[in-house]
């Protein structure tokens, strides 16, 4: 745990976990309660959400916590680092316009952003637009402006003008990684071998495999938790609270 959040594969926490737990690229430090991806870029980036069941994760960057006020214009695309992940499609896509000259008002679609920062020097004549993908046309592009783009979550439905708050939201990332349902179902743990780069089921008697246990290990595992139950099974009523000990049975 780092925060309230589970870390397991394919993430593994630096300092708590051996680093076969999980891919080298997905190692996490976890500051402050907080799992930071080491890898990211200037490591300022964070898990906010993971979804082991469909291999996805929400990241936020640290960078906007210290945005000052209510009002933030990034001067530089995403670079979260390289790794075994890719930005989803499903998310919306925010498009700055900053540091623009001699422009005429754009449509109702641009929303004039004033920053009362030292951000840029031009920050009055700056203007944002939600996208519904990463797909836009040249003609929505504003001349004579510098353009950045931060991709945003889809499924919150705030508007334009809440884009401080879409950005705070993080966005959507899948992992591209091997997935460890089977080797989970075979009572196996999920890690990655470092010497190779690949995946590996590790089983029970220690020894590795590429995707699962053999079921001859599923098997004994299954037959010795039966053998503990039956064992305890006529026990149990004597070993539960509330009954005597084993000793003070005449």
């Amino acid at each position: 745990m780092c925060g309230n959040l589970s870390i397991t594969y394919p993430f593994w926490i630096n300092g708590m976990h051996p680093s076969y737990c999980g891919y080298s690229s997905l190692e996490i430090d976890c500051q402050s309660r907080k799992p930071v991806l080491v890898d990211s870029y200037e490591r300022s980036y964070y898990l906010k959400h993971v979804f082991y069941e469909n291999n996805s994760f929400v990241a936020i960057s640290s960078i906007l916590e210290n945005a000052i006020g209510d009002c933030y214009i990034p001067e530089f695309n995403v670079s979260i680092g390289l790794g075994p992940f890719e930005i989803s499609k499903i998310n919306k896509v925010l498009l700055f316009f900053y540091e623009c000259a001699n422009l005429q008002p754009p449509s109702a679609d641009y929303l004039h952003v004033t920053c009362n920062t030292n951000q840029s020097q031009s920050a009055n004549d700056s203007f944002v637009r939600l996208y519904e993908n990463d797909k836009y046309e040249p003609g929505d592009l504003l001349n004579n402006c510098t353009i950045s783009k931060r991709p945003v979550l889809g499924w919150t439905g705030r508007p334009v003008n809440e884009y401080m708050s879409l950005m705070k939201d993080g966005y959507l990332l899948e992992l591209k990684v091997t997935s460890c349902a089977d080797c989970k179902a075979s009572n196996g743990v999920c890690g990655f071998n470092t010497s190779t780069q690949a995946f590996m089921c590790i089983c029970s008697n220690g020894t590795t495999h590429s995707v699962s246990c053999p079921m001859y290990l599923k098997k004994e595992t299954w037959l010795q938790s039966h053998r503990k139950k039956a064992l305890i099974g006529p026990h149990a009523a004597i070993l539960s609270p509330g009954n005597k000990k084993i000793g003070d049975i005449e």
